[in-house]
């Protein structure tokens, strides 16, 4: 039963691994922003500018507000690709006499849960008057997604619920140096700095394979299963730099930089086991606790993104946005067990570190808007996700692929509040033909390889004002 606790460890080890799937980082976080693919970095003109240039803010007069809240709804689909040939078998007991029976890697296609998703944006900013000062505050979830899998499905074995949640708090400092060296009249620029503070939550459930009992127990334990679920949270500190210049009438440039963060992961993990699963855990002889603890550390990628808008044409702005998440450092996942310390379950449970190898997450964007009469601004984008997760660690807790945005947005502006609205349809497909999931000869689990779509409707509100 040696394969038991490397299949464990890897199923409680993706409530990090998620954490950093291009399907639950974020950038939707403001309204403005969503109806034009989030092409705002060298934009200036909404304090949503704190999570996509914070160097922005330096352009924006007295107190700034803003609340709102995105709605995310994906709809999840994956297609069987079959049973490979030849299909494996594992050993197994029927009829009197022991057999090989045939494992399912990929044969019922099947929809995902339907879950919606509802991150919230917060900003507020306030430029500190003859003083080249601006200084604000935001409050989002850059990370707060998740899939959910009906119990019986293909890949049951892999996952059946994984969301992660997290709140980015980032007080932040703009300088204005044009305003300080006197050439704002002709030249814009800042710099920005600032600080983050992550708070994060994650969840995993998934199904244990128990079919080595099987052919042991002649036939008395049959399609013997358990479950795992596990919570977590994590604590974490960032930084990040930002660059804002423009040509007043004519261009506007942005940049800005977000340092990668440790969040080391702390949670109780539970097992329960239905009576076949019960009856095979006594038949194998296994040491699993109801609970026990588990670290694990994620880094959450460093993220850059660079943006230049053309300004030339009255009340028409046109915006170009390229983003790009260092995954890189993601090469490798371990868990470690409390009962493994304190040697109140099998050793076996240890796993050691378990392969990623992750690459660069990149997304192109590009956005318009037009100002009608000085009160309504009309918007569009489209936007193209490129994901890092190689073809041969590729798996369903949160399958990913190649994304394409198409963005509509519209806000109505009074004399000191107005009202965004943004929406976005996010599409992709991917597929999974490798070997995660798959098992052993004993608890063979299942692969279910095959093609994950996605169709997402994201709905995004935002209310702000100024003094």
């Amino acid at each position: 039963m040696r394969r038991l606790a490397p299949i464990l460890a890897i199923a409680i080890s993706l409530t990090g691994g998620p954490v950093l799937a291009g399907g639950f980082q974020i950038l939707e976080h403001g309204a403005s922003s969503t109806g034009m693919a989030n092409a705002r970095t060298a934009l200036a003109d909404d304090v949503n500018a704190l999570f996509f240039n914070p160097a922005a803010i330096s352009e924006l007069p007295g107190l700034q507000l803003q609340l709102g809240v995105t709605g995310i709804l994906p709809y999840i689909h994956y297609e069987a690709a079959g049973n490979p040939e030849p299909a494996r078998t594992y050993p197994s007991y029927d009829n009197g006499g022991y057999v090989f029976s045939e494992v399912n890697d990929g044969q019922n296609s099947k929809d995902a849960k339907l879950r919606g998703f509802n991150p919230i944006h917060l900003y507020a900013s306030y430029e500190i008057e003859s003083t080249g000062l601006t200084v604000g505050y935001g409050l989002n979830n850059p990370f707060g997604l998740g899939t959910y899998w009906p119990g019986d499905w293909d890949g049951r074995f892999i996952a059946t619920e994984t969301e992660i949640q997290t709140f980015f708090n980032q007080p932040t400092v703009s300088v204005d140096i044009a305003e300080l060296a006197g050439f704002k009249e002709k030249t814009k620029l800042s710099v920005a700095a600032g600080y983050t503070f992550v708070y994060a939550t994650a969840r995993l459930a998934k199904k244990i394979d128990l079919r080595a009992a099987e052919a042991p127990s002649l036939g008395e334990i049959e399609d013997p299963e358990g479950e795992m679920r596990m919570l977590g949270s994590a604590i974490g500190h960032g930084w990040n730099l930002a660059l804002y210049a423009e040509l007043p009438g004519w261009v506007s440039f942005g940049a800005s930089i977000r340092g990668g963060i440790r969040l080391p992961f702390s949670g109780t993990a539970r097992f329960t086991f239905d009576q076949a699963g019960q009856q095979a855990v006594e038949q194998l002889n296994l040491t699993i606790p109801d609970k026990t603890g588990g670290d694990i550390v994620i880094d959450l990628p460093v993220n850059m993104n660079f943006g230049v808008a053309f300004l030339g044409v009255d009340d028409l702005k046109i915006a170009f946005d390229v983003y790009a998440a260092l995954f890189e450092s993601y090469d490798e996942l371990e868990l470690k067990f409390a009962c493994i310390t304190d040697r109140t379950c099998s050793d076996t449970l240890d796993a050691g570190p378990i392969p990623k190898n992750w690459g660069t997450a990149w997304q192109i964007a590009l956005g318009a808007e037009y100002l009608i009469a000085d009160m309504l601004a009309v918007r569009a984008g489209y936007g193209r996700v490129l994901s890092p997760v190689p073809e041969e660690t590729y798996d369903p807790s949160l399958p990913d692929g190649r994304r394409d945005l198409f963005c509509l947005g519209a806000g109505y502006i009074g004399s000191w509040f107005k009202v965004d609205l943004g929406y976005m349809l996010a599409m992709w497909e991917g597929t999974k033909d490798n070997h995660v999931g798959e098992g052993d000869n004993n608890n063979p689990e299942g692969k279910a390889n095959g093609t994950y779509s996605t169709v997402t409707h994201i709905l995004a509100l935002s209310l702000s004002a100024w003094f």
